[in-house]
């Protein structure tokens, strides 16, 4: 029994992962009779059901009916009132994207984007001393964040950096006292910061460093 779950559940974790790889943008090329023109896809995986977008010179339509199997998935666009089909099969960092009207599957390639939260930041902490500029410097890889803190009082090595999405944390040793900070990067291109000192909670606000 303990084996069968155990299968069961690598089976749905493989799923998951699968379906989680799809997430983002992809862009490819089609070749028409009028030319090649690119297009740009992008998918956004829930549970087994994809929703998204697909963007050309002439326009975006969004995706309908969408459906996720493991790495293969599925998904309709209607485009003056013709329904397309369109099957996908996802191969790592690469897709291959079938439709009746083809002959040939397009490949998508992943669209790389650089980490919003790279970089260097600027904000102010109040303390009893008067006001205290900090500048973080951030660095994204998949899920770790690492970096540092400089101020007046010297630099210090971000550590425990973690990124989910938009959230992500880390914790700063000042002198043997650990401090937890817990942020968000904002639509308005700056980051908010709660730091917790001493169980107390302070609210920085993060800009990004001029060039």
């Amino acid at each position: 029994m303990k084996i069968y779950i155990t299968i069961l559940l690598s089976f749905v974790l493989s799923i998951t992962c699968s379906a989680q790889k799809l997430d983002g943008s992809w862009k490819g090329k089609m070749t028409t009779p009028n030319g090649d023109f690119e297009l740009l896809y992008t998918f956004k995986v829930d549970a087994d059901s994809l929703s998204g977008n697909v963007t050309s010179e002439r326009g975006t339509l969004p995706l309908e009916n969408g459906k996720i199997n493991g790495n293969e998935f599925s998904f309709d666009i209607n485009f003056n009132g013709r329904v397309i089909s369109n099957a996908g099969v996802l191969y790592g960092d690469t897709i291959k994207l079938s439709s009746p009207r083809r002959e040939q599957p397009m490949v998508l390639s992943r669209v790389i984007e650089e980490p919003k939260i790279d970089g260097k930041w600027i904000g102010t902490v109040s303390g009893p001393q008067g006001d205290l500029e900090l500048t973080f410097t951030f660095k994204v890889e998949g899920d770790t964040l690492t970096g540092k803190n400089s101020s007046a009082m010297g630099e210090i090595d971000l550590t425990n950096g973690v990124v989910n999405g938009d959230d992500f944390s880390f914790d700063v040793d000042l002198q043997g006292m650990k401090i937890i900070h817990k942020c968000k990067y904002l639509d308005d291109d700056s980051i908010e910061v709660k730091a917790l000192v001493m169980d107390q909670e302070m609210i920085m606000k993060l800009t990004r460093a001029a060039p």
